[in-house]
């Protein structure tokens, strides 16, 4: 028998399957617009960063209600403190501008360091984080540099050494300045406390008035005038000590002034 004539490289590449170059061309195309579309979503992500701009913010609804939010990434964390030492303590993450924990969702409005957030949309499912007399809806606020807590303590504790050291000029430009700059961060008691003792260095200037008018906006001066008002037990026992110091200060404001 005669052995088969052997082909070329020529003649064995004419055998081979023809490949579809239109849908080698499609495929290709497919792998790429959807490499492309994941880059965008990535830049667009990157640019636009977080829903809810990172940071520590101050619970400022005023009156006895006080508390704070932290978010860190998308996750946040809400204590806060209402009348008679009633408390919310909520933690979830953030979908978007809306918070969730468990059933509770959180909408949430602003920007450029102030923020809003709003519960009505499950609002018993929200009080499932709170006690009867406290709430966290409302408006947050990122402190300045100057009014973080630790800077407020800062502050405070410099104008006490101003104040030992006699120099009640500078114990009361120090004072006036906290309250003026930091007077929205602050909870209730501190800013009294603040009060007190911008009052007692009014009058260890001789300024008896001024002395007056720092203690006049105090819950315990007010409360003077006010006999159907009172405070809530817990409340009251927090408050005694700043009670008592701001009532001794005007006992002193009102006495002949100090020379």
């Amino acid at each position: 028998m005669c052995a088969a004539a052997r082909m070329s490289p020529v003649q064995e590449a004419a055998r081979l399957p023809k490949l579809d170059t239109n849908t080698m061309t499609r495929g290709m195309w497919i792998r790429r617009a959807v490499a492309i579309l994941g880059l965008s979503a990535s830049v667009l992500a990157m640019a636009a960063g977080p829903a809810v701009e990172p940071g520590e913010y101050i619970y400022v609804e005023g009156g006895s209600s006080h508390g704070a939010m932290s978010v860190k990434g998308n996750r946040f964390n809400i204590e806060t403190m209402g009348a008679n030492c009633h408390t919310c303590a909520v933690s979830g993450t953030f979908k978007g501008r809306t918070g969730v924990a468990d059933a509770c969702r959180i909408a949430v409005s602003g920007d450029n360091g102030v923020l809003k957030l709003d519960t009505s949309a499950t609002q018993e499912a929200c009080r499932d984080f709170c006690g009867m007399r406290a709430g966290f809806d409302g408006e947050y606020h990122r402190p300045p540099a100057a009014c973080t807590d630790r800077q407020r303590t800062v502050r405070i504790g410099q104008a006490h050494k101003q104040y030992a050291a006699k120099d009640y000029d500078g114990a009361r430009t120090t004072l006036r300045a906290l309250l003026s700059e930091c007077d929205t961060f602050m909870d209730w008691i501190e800013r009294d406390k603040a009060r007190s003792d911008l009052a007692v260095t009014e009058y260890h200037r001789g300024d008896n008035q001024q002395c007056l008018a720092a203690l006049s906006d105090t819950v315990a001066v007010r409360m003077q005038g006010d006999s159907s008002s009172f405070l809530p037990p817990c409340d009251a026992d927090n408050y005694a000590s700043t009670s008592k110091a701001i009532l001794y200060n005007q006992g002193l404001c009102k006495a002949p002034a100090k020379h």
